[in-house]
């Protein structure tokens, strides 16, 4: 049976994706635990559909954001910022306390470096059917603030807010920030 990894999307497709303008409509959106048994602090996940200008959903692109609080003091939480695409990533940002990535490919636009420590973001590359990660810039990369790592991936991604963006945490789910 095939895996997610042999579907291949065309550069071209991904790339109008990427560029096409996009909403996501947070009202009435909650936070859920990721998965029912889990230690404390406990990863928290929000999925949404993408909209097009016209407000039609766009059909196979799908939102999904992570978020788990820093398990000690003076660490940061974890997030995860995903786009997904035919269940593919097709772009992402991860933070969080010591992130290494590794980049099989390196010879994509714009040039990858072989291996990244920190906050970085992942672009899909149809070609070569790899993502590949670069680092966030530098005011990002010891950034804890959700609303600002939010926004830039919709930034990044072409994306409006319709709707007041849900804390993960100041949004009644029962889960509290380490001070």
């Amino acid at each position: 049976m095939a895996s997610i990894e042999d579907i291949i999307i065309p550069q071209q497709e991904i790339n109008h994706i990427m560029a096409i303008e996009k909403q996501i409509h947070f009202k009435g959106a909650t936070w859920g635990k990721k998965q029912k048994t889990q230690p404390y602090p406990y990863w928290l996940e929000l999925k949404l559909p993408f909209f097009d200008s016209d407000g039609l959903p766009i059909p196979q692109l799908r939102a999904y954001f992570a978020y788990r609080p820093a398990r000690r003091e003076n660490l940061m939480p974890s997030m995860n910022f995903i786009a997904f695409y035919k269940n593919r990533r097709l772009f992402a940002i991860d933070q969080g306390e010591k992130l290494v990535h590794v980049n099989k490919i390196t010879h994509v636009k714009p040039i990858a470096e072989s291996r990244i420590c920190g906050a970085h973001y992942h672009i899909l590359h149809g070609k070569e059917n790899q993502e590949t990660g670069y680092l966030l810039d530098e005011k990002y990369q010891k950034s804890n603030d959700f609303f600002e790592l939010m926004c830039y991936f919709l930034a990044k991604f072409n994306t409006v807010a319709v709707g007041q963006i849900p804390h993960p945490i100041l949004s009644n789910n029962g889960q509290m920030e380490l001070l």
